[in-house]
């Protein structure tokens, strides 16, 4: 006597159908792991961003505090004593001191990053150098190294003042601005903008720090 078979296998319909699901969760499982990847990576570079624009800040209050804790007025003429810190501020701020700033705006687009123009004097600190700088005994040997230029190129990763193999400030800078004419105040306008992979624009990021300088 023989008996019916009730067990049967999957269909060629039942296994494209499995394959396609599998494929759909494949596909998006992946495509979140690599947003989750990215969004990390942008996080990363925010924070070390904002650790080069807060060194470049402090750099700037240093020089400030030592700039007015060194201020000497000239009885005879009224006019200001030259001292170290005088002189590391003049080469640092007044001969980088400019009417206005560059349009935040127009900092980062779709073809890249870009510094301001030629009317503009854009500069960064050499944080290893400000102690040298600012002893009378080596100021003029490390003053020349102390102001970084700006290079134009479009900065990979995040924007960063290196110094390997030379000393170079890579898509970031600072605009030292008088408040006033002829005022006590500086607004220092400290930018970056790198290009970060994954991104059809680059990243910028800027923050403006006003300080007091005593006039003559």
């Amino acid at each position: 006597m023989l008996l019916a078979r009730t067990d049967r296998g999957d269909t060629i319909i039942e296994v494209l159908f499995a394959i396609t699901v599998f494929s759909l969760v494949a596909v998006g499982g992946l495509s979140l792991m690599n947003q989750g990847t990215g969004i990390a990576q942008r996080a990363l570079e925010i924070g070390l961003v904002r650790q080069q624009i807060d060194a470049q800040t402090d750099a700037l209050r240093y020089l400030n505090s030592a700039y007015i804790e060194g201020f000497q007025k000239d009885p005879t003429t009224g006019g200001v004593k030259t001292t170290t810190s005088t002189t590391v501020w003049d080469a640092v701020v007044t001969n980088h001191r400019e009417a206005q700033s560059q349009d935040f705006d127009g900092v980062a687009l779709a073809d890249g990053c870009h510094m301001p123009g030629s009317t503009y004097h854009p500069f960064a600190i050499d944080i290893t150098k400000l102690d040298d700088a600012l002893n009378p005994d080596t100021s003029q040997a490390a003053l020349s190294s102390l102001v970084l230029v700006p290079a134009t190129k479009n900065t990979l990763t995040y924007a960063k003042v290196a110094n390997n193999p030379l000393p170079e400030a890579e898509g970031i800078w600072i605009e030292a601005v008088q408040a006033t004419a002829n005022s006590g105040f500086y607004d220092f306008h400290v930018t970056a903008c790198w290009t970060s992979p994954g991104q059809e624009v680059p990243v910028k990021l800027g923050t403006i720090v006003r300080l007091y300088v005593p006039q003559a």
